[in-house]
């Protein structure tokens, strides 16, 4: 019998239809953690498991945080601990960058395909300290994240290979559309095939080339990934995936997450159409039936707009392990094997509660479920030059000269600001339970 419950802030937090899988099956998502591999929050030992990165044999050490993996092994729900007998990473894309929009509005555009990054993406330059922001055309970067292969990614986390492409290997992956003699397209990307067989329109393909002429990407190989199509396992197999919704719920109670087709007639999610809706990221939990995924458990994301981010120094006793909790600015926020744990730090890619120390400055992104905040991401980096705190996201108003963010209490007389119905964002320095702001932006 399923359930419902809530596990996210507001009306448009997550939502859970309790049921899932147990056993032998296959997962596929983000890793979020490192020790053995955390992904859709179990974790998985991998002592005996095979892997496959990019199409080569590898090991754990070549994956990294954000990556999207497919992982088949066994789980046990209960403790949410697993086995994997292989962990397979595919990039989905080895690209130039066209142009960025990042400050605009959070978007690359990559060999003509739109990449949409957002508060959970992780982005790796192992070059200089340019960000994403500012990363300049014609870089390479390597991206993965969550696509319906149609031309538009949201990425979970974008790696630059270098700051100038200079006729290395490029690759693309995504579906065949629009043949047209020699030539189709991927997404908006023109590919000329030359004398390559193309396969059928719609099946999914990775192209690989390293020149252009004019906008087309001339192809050197053309591979069919997989069975050429978005189905995630076979017939009868328990998975547990983790997307982003490509096609809304429709009257038959069929969406599409990453272009799986997901049935969702069993769970209380039947019907409601407007929370199963595009661009929401879900965990979906259920068993093939052929080529759809019967869901027996549906977990919504908090959307964006309930996000925020409260940063500063750590300091003493402010972590709990056996709980899974920290205390940020004098907020006690909660750490689940979901949350990504993402390290800026030299020669560390990730971390664990039990690593941190009271000097780290840790940057959280969070969002309220009933008043407990849940912690997203958990980036530990370097502190900044000029405070040693920042608060993100709507504000309530408590007085003239004070707001209240995320529980941090603000005192912002110090600036000519006048509160407004928008999300500010706050720089400042953190002491006796009370965040002095220097800097406020409406976002």
């Amino acid at each position: 019998m399923t359930a419902l419950y809530s596990c996210g802030g507001g009306g448009g937090g997550s939502q859970v239809a309790d049921g899932g899988i147990g056993g032998t099956g296959v997962t596929q998502g983000r890793v979020t953690g490192f020790g053995s591999i955390f992904v859709n929050g179990t974790e998985y030992e991998t002592d005996n498991a095979s892997f496959t990165v990019n199409n080569s044999d590898g090991t754990q050490d070549d994956l990294a945080i954000g990556m999207v993996v497919v992982i088949n092994g066994s789980s046990d729900q209960a403790s949410a601990t697993g086995e994997a007998e292989s962990v397979e990473y595919d990039s989905l894309l080895e690209g130039v960058v066209d142009r960025n929009d990042i400050a605009t509005n959070n978007t690359l555009t990559i060999m003509n395909q739109t990449i949409t990054v957002d508060d959970e993406t992780v982005y790796e330059n192992p070059f200089d300290a340019t960000s994403l922001a500012d990363l300049p055309v014609n870089s390479v970067v390597e991206v993965s994240g969550f696509t319906d292969g149609n031309g538009d990614i949201l990425a979970t986390r974008i790696e630059v290979e270098s700051l100038g492409w200079s006729g290395d290997s490029l690759e693309v992956s995504g579906v065949v559309m629009s043949i047209s003699g020699s030539r189709f397209q991927i997404g908006n990307l023109t590919i000329e095939a030359g004398t390559l067989t193309i396969p059928d329109e719609g099946t999914f393909v990775e192209v690989e080339g390293d020149s252009f002429v004019g906008e087309v990407f001339e192809a050197d190989s053309i591979e069919v990934e997989g069975d050429g199509t978005n189905q995630v396992a076979d017939d009868g197999d328990d998975v547990e995936i983790e997307g982003r919704i490509t096609t809304a719920l429709d009257s038959q109670d069929q969406f599409a997450l990453n272009g799986q087709i997901v049935d969702a007639s069993n769970t209380p999610f039947s019907g409601q159409t407007s929370q199963l809706t595009v661009g929401r990221i879900a965990e979906v939990e259920g068993v093939m039936d052929g080529t759809i995924l019967i869901a027996e458990k549906i977990e919504l994301k908090a959307e964006q707009s309930e996000k925020g981010e409260i940063a500063g120094i750590l300091g003493a006793d402010n972590v709990d392990s056996s709980a899974g909790t920290i205390t940020l600015l004098g907020q006690t926020i909660q750490v689940t094997s979901s949350t990504i744990m993402e390290s800026d730090l030299e020669d560390e890619d990730s971390f664990t509660l039990a690593q941190l120390v009271s000097t780290d400055y840790l940057e959280a992104k969070v969002f309220s479920d009933n008043g407990q905040l849940i912690a997203t991401k958990l980036k530990r980096e370097r502190a900044p030059e000029n405070h040693n705190a920042e608060v993100e996201g709507m504000p309530e108003f408590i007085d003239e000269t004070t707001i209240r963010v995320f529980g941090v209490l603000v005192d912002t007389s110090n600036l000519e600001y006048e509160f407004s119905d928008q999300r500010v964002e706050v720089e400042g320095d953190f002491a006796n339970g009370l965040l002095t702001a220097s800097k406020i932006e409406e976002d």
